[in-house]
Protein backbone atom coordinates (compact mmCIF):
# COMPACT_ATOMS: atom_id res chain seq x y z
CA UNK A 1 0.00 0.00 0.00
CA UNK A 2 1.32 3.36 -0.81
CA UNK A 3 0.02 6.78 0.95
CA UNK A 4 0.69 10.22 -0.15
CA UNK A 5 0.82 12.55 2.58
CA UNK A 6 0.71 16.62 2.19
CA UNK A 7 1.18 19.14 4.88
CA UNK A 8 -0.63 21.69 3.99
CA UNK A 9 0.41 25.14 2.47
CA UNK A 10 4.18 26.64 2.92
CA UNK A 11 6.49 27.03 5.76
CA UNK A 12 6.54 30.63 4.45
CA UNK A 13 5.83 33.30 1.35
CA UNK A 14 3.09 32.60 -0.84
CA UNK A 15 0.62 29.64 0.58
CA UNK A 16 1.10 29.96 4.24
CA UNK A 17 -2.18 29.47 4.60
CA UNK A 18 -4.53 30.41 8.32
CA UNK A 19 -3.18 32.73 11.26
CA UNK A 20 -5.30 32.13 14.00
CA UNK A 21 -4.61 31.33 17.60
CA UNK A 22 -2.28 28.58 16.25
CA UNK A 23 -0.81 28.81 13.17
CA UNK A 24 -1.85 26.57 10.23
CA UNK A 25 1.34 25.31 8.44
CA UNK A 26 2.88 24.65 11.30
CA UNK A 27 0.33 22.39 12.63
CA UNK A 28 -0.41 20.63 9.44
CA UNK A 29 3.40 20.09 9.72
CA UNK A 30 3.49 18.43 12.82
CA UNK A 31 -0.50 16.54 12.31
CA UNK A 32 1.31 15.12 8.68
CA UNK A 33 4.72 14.29 10.65
CA UNK A 34 3.28 12.01 12.98
CA UNK A 35 0.66 10.42 10.70
CA UNK A 36 3.76 9.52 8.31
CA UNK A 37 5.63 8.01 10.91
CA UNK A 38 2.15 6.28 12.34
CA UNK A 39 2.27 4.61 8.85
CA UNK A 40 5.76 3.89 8.38
CA UNK A 41 6.20 2.31 11.45
CA UNK A 42 3.22 0.18 10.48
CA UNK A 43 5.10 -1.03 7.13
CA UNK A 44 3.06 1.32 4.82
CA UNK A 45 4.84 3.07 2.44
CA UNK A 46 4.83 6.65 2.53
CA UNK A 47 5.38 9.78 0.01
CA UNK A 48 6.08 12.95 1.89
CA UNK A 49 3.77 15.47 -0.90
CA UNK A 50 4.60 18.75 1.01
CA UNK A 51 6.08 21.65 -0.47
CA UNK A 52 7.71 24.08 2.28
CA UNK A 53 8.59 27.08 -0.42
CA UNK A 54 6.89 28.40 -3.58
CA UNK A 55 7.03 31.27 -5.70
CA UNK A 56 3.01 31.25 -5.56
CA UNK A 57 0.01 29.55 -4.16
CA UNK A 58 -0.29 28.24 -7.84
CA UNK A 59 3.55 26.44 -7.72
CA UNK A 60 2.72 25.19 -4.77
CA UNK A 61 -0.52 23.76 -5.56
CA UNK A 62 1.10 22.71 -8.93
CA UNK A 63 4.33 20.95 -7.04
CA UNK A 64 1.87 19.18 -4.82
CA UNK A 65 0.05 17.49 -7.17
CA UNK A 66 3.22 16.19 -9.16
CA UNK A 67 4.92 14.74 -6.63
CA UNK A 68 1.52 12.81 -5.63
CA UNK A 69 1.00 11.91 -9.58
CA UNK A 70 5.13 10.76 -9.81
CA UNK A 71 3.87 7.97 -7.54
CA UNK A 72 1.27 5.27 -7.93
CA UNK A 73 -0.42 6.64 -4.86
CA UNK A 74 -3.41 4.55 -3.11
CA UNK A 75 -4.61 6.86 -1.51
CA UNK A 76 -4.11 11.03 -1.01
CA UNK A 77 -4.62 13.04 1.93
CA UNK A 78 -3.61 16.36 2.24
CA UNK A 79 -3.97 18.16 6.31
CA UNK A 80 -5.38 21.39 7.02
CA UNK A 81 -6.65 23.70 9.45
CA UNK A 82 -10.21 26.16 9.27
CA UNK A 83 -10.75 29.43 9.73
CA UNK A 84 -14.02 31.62 9.68
CA UNK A 85 -14.58 35.44 9.24
CA UNK A 86 -16.29 35.69 12.82
CA UNK A 87 -13.85 32.96 14.34
CA UNK A 88 -16.96 31.66 15.41
CA UNK A 89 -16.76 28.29 13.05
CA UNK A 90 -15.91 24.93 14.81
CA UNK A 91 -15.47 20.97 14.13
CA UNK A 92 -13.84 18.37 11.59
CA UNK A 93 -14.81 18.47 7.91
CA UNK A 94 -13.24 16.38 5.19
CA UNK A 95 -13.12 17.37 1.23
CA UNK A 96 -13.62 14.90 -1.51
CA UNK A 97 -14.13 14.96 -5.24
CA UNK A 98 -17.90 15.79 -5.79
CA UNK A 99 -18.44 14.60 -2.12
CA UNK A 100 -18.50 11.21 -2.03
CA UNK A 101 -19.01 9.78 0.81
CA UNK A 102 -15.64 7.58 0.55
CA UNK A 103 -15.57 5.25 3.50
CA UNK A 104 -12.12 6.29 4.85
CA UNK A 105 -13.61 10.12 4.78
CA UNK A 106 -16.49 9.02 6.87
CA UNK A 107 -13.92 7.56 9.25
CA UNK A 108 -11.87 9.89 9.71
CA UNK A 109 -15.11 12.34 10.76
CA UNK A 110 -16.20 9.91 13.31
CA UNK A 111 -12.83 9.32 14.89
CA UNK A 112 -12.30 13.03 15.10
CA UNK A 113 -15.95 13.11 16.51
CA UNK A 114 -14.63 11.23 19.10
CA UNK A 115 -11.89 13.47 20.03
CA UNK A 116 -14.73 15.88 20.90
CA UNK A 117 -14.89 17.85 17.66
CA UNK A 118 -18.18 18.68 15.84
CA UNK A 119 -18.32 16.70 12.86
CA UNK A 120 -18.95 18.98 9.66
CA UNK A 121 -19.24 15.95 7.45
CA UNK A 122 -17.95 15.93 4.44
CA UNK A 123 -17.88 18.60 1.86
CA UNK A 124 -17.60 18.53 -2.21
CA UNK A 125 -14.21 19.59 -2.86
CA UNK A 126 -14.06 19.49 -6.70
CA UNK A 127 -12.93 23.13 -6.49
CA UNK A 128 -10.12 22.26 -5.07
CA UNK A 129 -6.72 22.11 -6.76
CA UNK A 130 -5.65 19.05 -5.11
CA UNK A 131 -8.48 16.90 -5.40
CA UNK A 132 -9.23 17.81 -8.80
CA UNK A 133 -6.19 17.24 -10.20
CA UNK A 134 -4.77 14.19 -8.45
CA UNK A 135 -4.98 10.90 -9.50
CA UNK A 136 -5.48 8.93 -6.38
CA UNK A 137 -8.08 9.11 -4.48
CA UNK A 138 -7.55 12.53 -2.87
CA UNK A 139 -9.24 13.45 1.00
CA UNK A 140 -8.54 16.82 2.51
CA UNK A 141 -8.79 16.90 6.24
CA UNK A 142 -9.60 20.15 7.92
CA UNK A 143 -9.07 19.27 11.79
CA UNK A 144 -10.04 22.09 13.58
CA UNK A 145 -11.06 25.96 13.33
CA UNK A 146 -7.40 27.37 14.01
CA UNK A 147 -8.83 31.07 14.41
CA UNK A 148 -11.62 29.35 17.23
CA UNK A 149 -10.88 29.13 21.12
CA UNK A 150 -12.64 26.04 21.70
CA UNK A 151 -11.32 24.12 18.70
CA UNK A 152 -7.81 24.79 19.72
CA UNK A 153 -8.63 23.90 23.05
CA UNK A 154 -10.12 20.27 21.97
CA UNK A 155 -7.06 19.62 19.81
CA UNK A 156 -4.70 20.33 22.27
CA UNK A 157 -6.39 18.76 25.22
CA UNK A 158 -7.24 15.69 22.86
CA UNK A 159 -2.99 15.05 22.63
CA UNK A 160 -2.90 17.77 19.33
CA UNK A 161 -0.95 16.20 16.23
CA UNK A 162 -0.45 12.98 18.29
CA UNK A 163 -4.15 12.82 18.79
CA UNK A 164 -5.07 13.66 15.27
CA UNK A 165 -2.35 11.52 13.60
CA UNK A 166 -3.88 8.42 15.76
CA UNK A 167 -7.99 8.99 14.85
CA UNK A 168 -6.71 9.66 10.96
CA UNK A 169 -4.39 6.51 11.24
CA UNK A 170 -7.01 4.45 12.37
CA UNK A 171 -10.12 5.34 10.40
CA UNK A 172 -7.42 4.49 7.23
CA UNK A 173 -6.64 1.22 9.19
CA UNK A 174 -10.67 0.06 9.49
CA UNK A 175 -11.40 0.99 6.34
CA UNK A 176 -8.44 0.51 3.88
CA UNK A 177 -8.34 -3.42 2.61
CA UNK A 178 -5.32 -3.43 0.73
CA UNK A 179 -2.23 -3.33 3.26
CA UNK A 180 -4.55 -2.80 6.50
CA UNK A 181 -2.83 -5.98 7.84
CA UNK A 182 0.38 -4.05 8.86
CA UNK A 183 -1.55 -1.66 10.63
CA UNK A 184 -3.20 -3.89 12.63
CA UNK A 185 -0.52 -6.41 13.24
CA UNK A 186 1.13 -3.12 14.67
CA UNK A 187 -1.44 -2.12 17.28
CA UNK A 188 -2.00 -5.63 18.30
CA UNK A 189 1.91 -5.98 18.40
CA UNK A 190 1.53 -3.21 21.02
CA UNK A 191 -1.57 -4.29 22.63
CA UNK A 192 0.27 -7.72 23.36
CA UNK A 193 3.48 -5.54 25.04
CA UNK A 194 1.83 -3.13 27.67
CA UNK A 195 -0.85 -6.37 27.90
CA UNK A 196 1.45 -9.35 28.94
CA UNK A 197 3.69 -6.77 31.12
CA UNK A 198 0.53 -5.08 33.10
CA UNK A 199 -0.60 -9.20 33.62
CA UNK A 200 2.28 -10.42 34.97
CA UNK A 201 2.54 -7.75 37.26
CA UNK A 202 -1.79 -8.14 38.07
CA UNK A 203 -0.25 -12.09 39.19
CA UNK A 204 2.10 -10.98 41.31
CA UNK A 205 0.48 -7.82 42.95
CA UNK A 206 -3.03 -7.33 42.20
CA UNK A 207 -2.90 -3.33 41.54
CA UNK A 208 -4.38 -2.85 38.60
CA UNK A 209 -6.75 -4.70 36.18
CA UNK A 210 -4.76 -5.22 33.09
CA UNK A 211 -7.60 -4.36 30.35
CA UNK A 212 -7.72 -1.38 32.26
CA UNK A 213 -3.86 -0.77 32.48
CA UNK A 214 -4.03 -1.66 28.45
CA UNK A 215 -6.43 0.60 27.36
CA UNK A 216 -5.14 3.61 29.58
CA UNK A 217 -1.52 3.18 27.89
CA UNK A 218 -3.48 3.08 24.42
CA UNK A 219 -5.22 6.12 25.41
CA UNK A 220 -2.94 8.22 26.68
CA UNK A 221 0.05 7.19 24.34
CA UNK A 222 -1.93 7.29 20.97
CA UNK A 223 -0.62 3.59 20.38
CA UNK A 224 3.17 4.46 21.98
CA UNK A 225 3.55 7.79 19.40
CA UNK A 226 2.78 10.46 21.68
CA UNK A 227 5.33 12.87 22.32
CA UNK A 228 5.70 11.26 26.24
CA UNK A 229 6.24 7.87 24.39
CA UNK A 230 8.67 9.06 21.79
CA UNK A 231 10.74 11.78 24.00
CA UNK A 232 10.23 10.49 27.72
CA UNK A 233 9.37 7.06 27.33
CA UNK A 234 5.86 7.49 29.14
CA UNK A 235 3.22 5.66 28.59
CA UNK A 236 0.76 7.75 31.22
CA UNK A 237 0.63 10.84 31.39
CA UNK A 238 2.01 11.10 35.61
CA UNK A 239 2.69 14.42 36.70
CA UNK A 240 5.91 14.69 39.00
CA UNK A 241 4.41 13.78 42.09
CA UNK A 242 6.83 13.40 44.54
CA UNK A 243 8.73 11.29 41.74
CA UNK A 244 12.98 11.72 41.94
CA UNK A 245 13.82 10.30 38.48
CA UNK A 246 13.76 11.75 35.27
CA UNK A 247 11.56 14.73 34.00
CA UNK A 248 10.25 15.96 30.80
CA UNK A 249 8.29 19.34 30.33
CA UNK A 250 5.64 20.27 28.46
CA UNK A 251 2.34 21.74 28.44
CA UNK A 252 -0.77 20.16 30.33
CA UNK A 253 -4.29 20.94 28.93
CA UNK A 254 -6.52 20.20 31.44
CA UNK A 255 -10.75 20.32 31.19
CA UNK A 256 -12.89 22.20 33.95
CA UNK A 257 -15.81 20.69 35.35
CA UNK A 258 -18.03 22.80 33.73
CA UNK A 259 -16.14 21.23 30.56
CA UNK A 260 -14.29 24.67 29.31
CA UNK A 261 -10.09 23.58 28.90
CA UNK A 262 -7.06 25.37 30.40
CA UNK A 263 -3.60 25.21 29.90
CA UNK A 264 -0.83 24.34 32.83
CA UNK A 265 2.64 25.60 31.22
CA UNK A 266 5.74 23.89 31.73
CA UNK A 267 4.06 20.82 33.11
CA UNK A 268 6.73 18.69 34.68
CA UNK A 269 6.35 14.68 33.81
CA UNK A 270 7.53 11.29 34.89
CA UNK A 271 10.41 9.75 32.58
CA UNK A 272 11.53 6.81 32.00
CA UNK A 273 14.37 4.13 30.39
CA UNK A 274 11.72 2.15 29.28
CA UNK A 275 7.95 1.48 28.55
CA UNK A 276 8.02 -1.47 30.75
CA UNK A 277 9.43 0.80 33.76
CA UNK A 278 6.50 3.17 32.32
CA UNK A 279 3.84 0.38 32.95
CA UNK A 280 5.35 -0.71 36.58
CA UNK A 281 5.31 2.98 38.20
CA UNK A 282 2.22 3.56 36.57
CA UNK A 283 0.79 0.19 39.21
CA UNK A 284 2.99 2.03 41.64
CA UNK A 285 1.34 5.41 41.37
CA UNK A 286 -2.21 4.25 41.81
CA UNK A 287 -1.04 1.80 44.68
CA UNK A 288 0.75 4.43 46.58
CA UNK A 289 -0.49 8.00 45.51
CA UNK A 290 -2.06 9.94 48.53
CA UNK A 291 -3.05 13.18 49.15
CA UNK A 292 -2.96 13.13 53.23
CA UNK A 293 1.15 11.82 53.66
CA UNK A 294 -0.14 8.05 53.08
CA UNK A 295 -3.39 8.26 55.49
CA UNK A 296 -5.49 7.58 52.69
CA UNK A 297 -4.77 6.18 49.33
CA UNK A 298 -6.41 8.39 46.71
CA UNK A 299 -7.15 5.44 44.78
CA UNK A 300 -8.03 2.73 46.96
CA UNK A 301 -11.01 1.34 45.02
CA UNK A 302 -8.93 0.30 42.09
CA UNK A 303 -6.63 -1.89 43.47
CA UNK A 304 -7.35 -5.10 42.76
CA UNK A 305 -10.63 -3.81 41.47
CA UNK A 306 -11.89 -7.35 38.73
CA UNK A 307 -14.77 -5.46 37.11
CA UNK A 308 -12.77 -3.69 34.46
CA UNK A 309 -16.21 -1.25 34.79
CA UNK A 310 -16.09 -0.51 37.65
CA UNK A 311 -11.95 0.19 37.42
CA UNK A 312 -12.27 2.83 34.94
CA UNK A 313 -15.14 4.31 36.77
CA UNK A 314 -13.24 4.42 39.80
CA UNK A 315 -9.87 6.19 37.88
CA UNK A 316 -12.54 8.81 36.87
CA UNK A 317 -14.35 9.34 39.92
CA UNK A 318 -10.86 9.76 42.26
CA UNK A 319 -9.28 12.25 39.90
CA UNK A 320 -6.65 10.60 37.42
CA UNK A 321 -7.99 12.12 34.89
CA UNK A 322 -9.64 15.91 34.38
CA UNK A 323 -11.10 14.52 31.20
CA UNK A 324 -14.90 14.36 30.42
CA UNK A 325 -15.97 10.63 29.35
CA UNK A 326 -12.47 9.64 30.09
CA UNK A 327 -13.43 5.99 31.34
CA UNK A 328 -16.43 5.41 29.27
CA UNK A 329 -14.09 6.17 26.67
CA UNK A 330 -11.36 3.21 28.18
CA UNK A 331 -14.59 0.87 28.29
CA UNK A 332 -16.22 1.22 25.03
CA UNK A 333 -13.28 2.65 22.41
CA UNK A 334 -10.48 0.16 23.89
CA UNK A 335 -11.41 -2.73 26.34
CA UNK A 336 -14.36 -3.34 24.83
CA UNK A 337 -13.12 -3.31 21.18
CA UNK A 338 -9.96 -4.49 21.45
CA UNK A 339 -11.53 -7.61 23.50
CA UNK A 340 -8.59 -6.74 26.31
CA UNK A 341 -10.48 -8.48 29.24
CA UNK A 342 -8.12 -11.42 27.53
CA UNK A 343 -5.24 -10.03 29.36
CA UNK A 344 -7.24 -10.14 32.98
CA UNK A 345 -7.33 -13.88 32.73
CA UNK A 346 -9.87 -13.80 35.67
CA UNK A 347 -9.76 -17.49 35.54
CA UNK A 348 -6.85 -17.70 37.22
CA UNK A 349 -7.62 -14.77 40.12
CA UNK A 350 -8.64 -16.78 43.45
CA UNK A 351 -11.87 -15.71 44.61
Amino acid sequence: MIIGINCGHTKEGAGTGAEGIIRESVHTRLVGNALMKRFADAGVTVINCTVDRAVSQEAYLEKTVKIANQSELELFISIHFNASRQHTAQGVEVYTYRGQKHREAEAICSHMEKLGFRNRGIKDGSGLYVIRKTRAKAILVEVCFCDNEKDVEIYRCAGAEYAVADAIFTAICETVPKGGEEIVDKKEQFINFVGEIAYRDWDKRRIMLPSVVVAQAIKESAWGTSELATNANALFGIKRNGWDGRIYVKDAFEQRADGSYYTVAQTQWRAYDSWEQSILDHNDYIATRSMDGGSTLRYAPVIGCTDYRLAARYLQECGYATAHGYAESLIRDYIEKYQLTRFDRLENTLQ
